[in-house]
């Protein structure tokens, strides 16, 4: 099977199997791929100089694999790094879009995942904490792609997601940054007269993972509120009751989707959830072995029958 990623679509810390062909775009009617290959989705920030790429690998009637971040972060070191994870699946990196064929997953790519980053998953907090921390993605990203056509903006987002928290619970809220783009972020907390909320706890973070402050602002969250950030995962694994307000979060399975219950939020079980979680990421030495294509090649027939 002759496998091709696009040149241009392709971010050059992402590490591929050797099997893979990189093609650049000039020349990929030539490459008769059978599958093509390319980092993050049409929506993302290099958009209007290579969207026309994307559109041909989605036109072309061919399946795709999608290389994105991984999920599990902390603690991990940025890519390129023999100890850094990357996510394979087909089509999409969303939850709800993607295929990653992980479900009902063995542990023991958790348990791996688990020792390389030395990952720990809390007790669930249970009526303790202060405040409710709502935490902000970079404005224009594309995993933000939905929420433009569920909420208008990503102003309308926010005062959606405040007034709401307000209508169900008294406690403080605390709003959360995403380190990039804080100047976008900032104009429009500023419109929206709620600067006073906004964490200060900014330090240590890194390109992929909040870092401290991240931290530092769980310590005392009664619960924590996202759209589809990947924070959302984090806090789960801190035990902090969830709320994911898009079925794309990878935190979805383990969140709680309603704000009506903020005060009364459900605990779930998430062994299974960790598990079939770990089945999206591969480390370096993996994805150049072809650990990721040969477990997504097990769904090849079911994709392209579809």
């Amino acid at each position: 099977m002759n496998v091709v990623a696009i040149k241009e679509l392709m971010w050059t810390y992402h590490p591929l199997p050797d099997t893979f062909k990189v093609v650049p775009f000039a020349e990929i009617k030539d490459a008769n791929a059978d599958v093509y290959v390319q980092a993050n989705i049409k929506e993302c920030k290099k958009e209007k100089k290579i969207g026309h790429i994307y559109n041909f690998v989605a036109d072309s009637g061919k399946p795709w694999i999608c290389v994105e971040s991984a999920v599990f972060r902390r603690n991990m070191p940025p890519p390129p790094n023999p100890m850094a994870y990357h996510r394979y699946s087909w089509y999409s990196y969303f939850r709800d879009e993607g295929i990653y064929n992980n479900e009902n997953c063995p542990g023991d790519r958790y348990a791996q995942i688990e020792k390389d980053q030395k990952l720990t998953v809390k007790d669930w907090r249970v009526n303790k904490g202060d405040y409710i921390l709502v935490l902000l993605q970079r404005p224009g990203d594309s995993s933000l792609k939905n929420l433009v056509k569920r909420h208008g903006s990503y102003e309308g987002f926010i005062t959606y997601t405040i007034n709401e928290i307000k209508k169900y619970s008294d406690r403080p809220i605390r709003i959360r940054m995403h380190p990039l783009r804080q100047d976008r972020q900032l104009a429009v907390l500023g419109k929206l007269n709620l600067k006073d909320q906004i964490s200060q706890n900014m330090q240590g973070w890194g390109i992929l993972e909040g870092g401290k402050g991240l931290y530092e602002d769980f310590k005392n969250a009664y619960a924590v509120v996202g759209f589809n950030s990947n924070g959302l995962t984090e806090s789960v694994m801190e035990g902090i009751p969830t709320f994911s307000m898009c079925p794309s979060s990878m935190a979805w399975e383990v969140s709680n989707k309603d704000l009506s219950t903020l005060e009364n939020p459900e605990y779930f079980e998430r062994i299974n959830w960790l598990n079939n979680l770990a089945y999206c990421q591969w480390r370096e030495d993996e994805c150049k072995a072809g650990l990721p294509w040969e477990h997504l090649k097990k769904v090849y027939q079911d994709i392209i029958s579809k």
